[in-house]
Order: structure tokens, then C-alpha cells, then sequence
């Protein structure tokens, strides 16, 4: 009787189920455990997921919680099939509930991100700080991130954090100064998101994130290693992880940020390996979004790193093809592309293609990106003998590296030797081709059947991302 009180005396489902817990334990009794949609999540969250789908499987056949149902689609993607999708909602208002969370789910499930933005900002500008409402917050703040909107997001993290108080939930706190350090890396300011993911650890130690702890470690290794401090990127890597967080969103900016630290401590094909994977895992969960994580662009850089020049070219257009396709040409992934393909091109048309990632790049404020980009611009005229305009770009690349702290490591790639990727076999084939020769001519010069110079020049037009024989470079003649 006393325990039915004190569960009536909460309106909560979560406060009553504890209460009662801890009366039957004082009294000495068992109770078989009681599944809520709550509990579930904290399943989840801690990486328990075969219990966690049996249950899901369970609330589906009885249509339980289907509250539940954006949470898993949002944060863990390969579950979503477990999960009913709601009715698409006939207008959009904001209380105190989960209409962020509504609104991320959305934009994984549309790819709209011109609406998850107008919406994510509605969240944040109507939903009030409070416990019930900062699910939502953080949720909308993660939708503007995952729709390329960093710049927007740390508009609203400052307010946002300085409202959060020691009433609120520590982990809430956390999930907080995750969020802006993440925001941070993207606009390239490194020590402020060394020490936002500093923040982060301190209101939450490492063991109570879960599977979220992806997020704050992450942030921590992109910034040391932008900061140049390699060793301690090292140190965080070797944190251990929940196998389960490679289920979720979290992991994709976990491998990232570790492609990112294997590229600057010159293990190009282990982040090489990375990156694809996050691509693997992002299709597979059909969320292909590159404000997620821009797998594509890890990539290029660590094919220029292996000196697989046309592969790199390849994979950057593919990214600005998709930008141009949604509409989305002035994000920080498009001006970055703009930047990676530019060094897949000859030296004499670098400064033109990198001259408008710089002024994409400025546009959307990432710091760090834009540094690069110019210090790539100054070499490219200073090996064009350009001196003016290479000492101009040089010496602004370098007081924006001084202001966001971070270090000079990335260096200007040489110019593509065209061909360079070509086998040996190859290059002979492509030689005669560009000076003309049919195929049957090639064949009967190098004594091999027209078949095998038909394969010969597919590889070679897919290695220097040419369609035709008229494109081949003209150093090969």
C-alpha cells in the first residue's frame, strides 16, 4: 500500500518505477522488472542492444511507445526497421516534448535540409530551457550540424550553455559542450573546441557517456590533432569504446576524427580505410549526408596522401555533383571539395579553382579550412613565380592559423604528374593513344589483341578521370 502512494504521488512513469523499486527492496520483495520505453534507451545508450531489439520487436507487435520510434532512427539507424514511422505531421508546433527530436528524424528520413533548418531553428527559438525541453534543444542544435549548418549552431550554443545551470542533469550539461565542440572543429576555431570537449569530460567522466561518449572524444582528437599535438590525439584514441557506438551516428564522428589523426601521423591507408567505412555505414543507413560526415573529402585527402591523384579527382566531383544536385553550394563540404579537387588539378589552374573555395570558405567561417585553402593558393603562385600574390595569401593563411591556434600540417600537394597512377602496360597504350592510333594500330604495335587495349583504356580514362581519348593529357605524346 505504501508503495502504491508513493507511485501515485509521481506523475512521472520513470520517478514511479524508481520509487517502487526501492520500497520492494526495502521490504524485501522481488518484482519481475518493468520495460519501459525509457528503459530502453538506457539499454541502448550503454551499448546493451540484443536486449534491446527483443524489446523493440515486443512495443512493435503490441504498438507500445511509439515515442520511441525518432529516437531510434535518429541515433541508432540500423534499428529503424524495429520501429513504426509516425504519420507525417499536418502542421508544426513547438511545446516542451521532443519536436526536435521530430525534426532530426525527419531530416535523416528527406535529406531536406533547407526544412530541418527553418524547423531546428523554430525548436530553438520557441522550446524553453528546462528538463523537459532540452532533449529537444540538443536535438535541434544536432540538426543543424548534420545539415551543414555548424555556423548556425554556435549561434545558439552559446546562449543555449550559458542557461544550463547546476540544476540540470550533468549529462545534459555534457551533451551540451559535446554539441559546441563539435561546432567548433567545423568553423575551425581548434583550442575553443579542445577546450569545449574538455568542458564536456569534466561534467560527465568518460565511463557514464555510453555510447555518446563518441562525440566528446571525437572533438578532443580533431582538435589536438589540427593543434599538432599528435600524442595526445593518441592518447585519446586509445580510450576504450562501446562496440555498439559503431551503430550509431556517433561512431561515423568517431572514425573521422581517427581517418583525420591516421593522415597526420602519415598512415594514409588505415584512414583511408576510415573513411570508407563511415561511407559504408552511412549508405547502408541511408544517410548519405555530408553534414553528417563528409566521407568523400576524408577520402580524397588520403588518396592525395598515397599520390592516387585521379581517384581523388573522381571522389571530389562526385562530392560537389551531389552539392549541386541538392542545392547546396554554398556549405563549408562544397567549398572544401572546391579546395581538394583544386589539388588534383595542373599547377597553372590551381590559383582560379582554389580562389573560389577561399571565397566559399569565408562564407561559411571555418577558419581552419580557409587557411589551408590560401596557404595552397600561395604556393601554387609562388611556383607559378606570382611573388606578389604568393606572399599575400601566405602571410593571411598564417594569421588565421595563429588565431585558431592550430598548426601548419598540412602541406601543398604537387602538382598531379598526369599518369602517374598508370601501370606500366598502361602508360605505352595511353601514349599511342594520345598521339592519335586506333586501337587496332596499339594492338598491332604492342603485339596484344584489341580486347586487352580496349580494358588498358578503361582503366587509364577511370584513373585520370578522362571519357576519351581526345582528353588524354598531352604529356603522354
Amino acid at each position: 500500500m505504501i508503495r502504491e502512494l508513493f507511485a501515485d504521488a509521481s506523475g512521472d512513469e520513470q520517478m514511479s518505477a524508481e520509487i517502487a523499486t526501492i520500497i520492494d527492496e526495502f521490504l524485501g520483495r522481488s518484482r519481475p522488472e518493468v520495460v519501459t520505453a525509457s528503459s530502453v534507451r538506457l539499454m541502448l545508450l550503454r551499448g546493451r542492444t540484443h536486449e534491446a531489439e527483443r524489446h523493440l520487436r515486443e512495443f512493435r507487435d503490441a504498438g507500445s511507445f511509439p515515442e520511441l520510434a525518432d529516437w531510434v532512427r535518429c541515433w541508432y539507424p540500423g534499428l529503424s526497421g524495429l520501429v513504426s514511422a509516425p504519420p507525417p505531421a499536418a502542421s508544426f508546433e513547438v511545446g516542451t516534448g521532443l519536436e526536435g527530436l521530430s525534426v532530426l528524424a525527419a531530416f535523416f528520413a528527406g535529406h531536406d535540409s533547407a526544412a530541418a533548418v527553418a524547423r531546428a531553428d523554430q525548436v530553438l527559438r520557441a522550446c524553453p530551457m528546462g528538463e523537459p525541453g532540452l532533449e529537444s534543444l540538443v536535438s535541434a542544435l544536432a540538426t543543424l550540424v548534420y545539415a551543414d549548418r555548424a555556423d548556425l549552431a554556435a549561434r545558439w550554443c552559446e546562449p543555449l550553455l550559458e542557461q544550463t545551470t547546476s540544476h540540470c542533469d550533468p549529462y545534459w550539461q555534457g551533451a551540451f559542450a559535446a554539441i559546441r565542440a563539435e561546432t567548433a572543429i567545423r568553423q575551425g576555431r581548434v583550442k575553443d573546441a579542445e577546450r569545449c570537449a574538455r568542458n564536456a569530460f569534466s561534467h560527465l567522466p568518460m565511463e557514464a557517456w555510453g555510447v555518446a561518449l563518441g562525440t566528446p572524444l571525437a572533438a578532443m582528437t580533431m582538435a589536438k590533432t589540427a593543434l599538432g599535438k599528435l600524442e595526445d590525439a593518441a592518447r585519446y584514441l586509445a580510450v576504450p569504446v562501446l562496440d555498439a557506438m559503431f551503430q550509431t551516428p556517433v561512431g561515423l564522428h568517431y572514425l573521422s576524427a581517427r581517418g583525420t589523426y591516421r593522415l597526420a601521423a602519415g598512415a594514409a591507408e588505415d584512414a583511408l580505410a576510415d573513411f570508407l567505412a563511415c561511407g559504408d555505414l552511412m549508405r547502408g543507413w541511408g544517410i548519405d549526408l555530408p553534414g553528417v560526415v563528409a566521407w568523400r573529402l576524408g577520402a580524397v585527402r588520403a588518396l592525395l596522401q598515397l599520390g592516387r591523384t585521379g581517384e581523388a579527382r573522381r571522389l571530389a566531383e562526385e562530392q560537389l555533383a551531389e552539392g549541386r544536385s541538392a542545392g547546396a553550394e554554398h556549405t563549408r563540404t562544397w567549398g572544401i571539395a572546391l579546395r581538394l579537387r583544386a589539388l588534383t588539378l595542373p599547377l597553372r589552374e590551381r590559383p582560379e579553382a582554389l580562389e573560389q573555395a577561399v571565397e566559399t570558405l569565408q562564407l561559411v567561417q571555418d577558419t581552419l579550412e580557409l587557411a589551408h585553402a590560401l596557404a595552397d593558393a600561395g604556393w601554387a603562385y609562388s611556383q607559378l613565380e606570382d611573388g606578389p600574390r604568393a606572399r599575400a595569401a601566405e602571410r593571411r593563411s598564417r594569421q588565421l592559423l595563429r588565431s585558431c591556434g592550430a598548426s601548419p600540417q598540412e602541406r601543398p600537394v604537387p602538382p598531379p604528374s598526369p599518369g602517374a597512377d598508370l601501370s606500366e602496360a598502361e602508360r605505352r597504350v595511353a601514349t599511342l593513344a594520345a598521339r592519335g592510333q586506333t586501337n587496332r594500330q596499339i594492338s598491332g604495335v604492342l603485339f596484344v589483341t584489341v580486347s586487352t587495349v580496349e580494358q588498358h583504356l578503361t582503366r587509364i580514362y577511370r584513373k585520370l578521370g578522362v571519357s576519351r581519348r581526345a582528353d588524354l593529357p598531352v604529356f603522354l605524346d
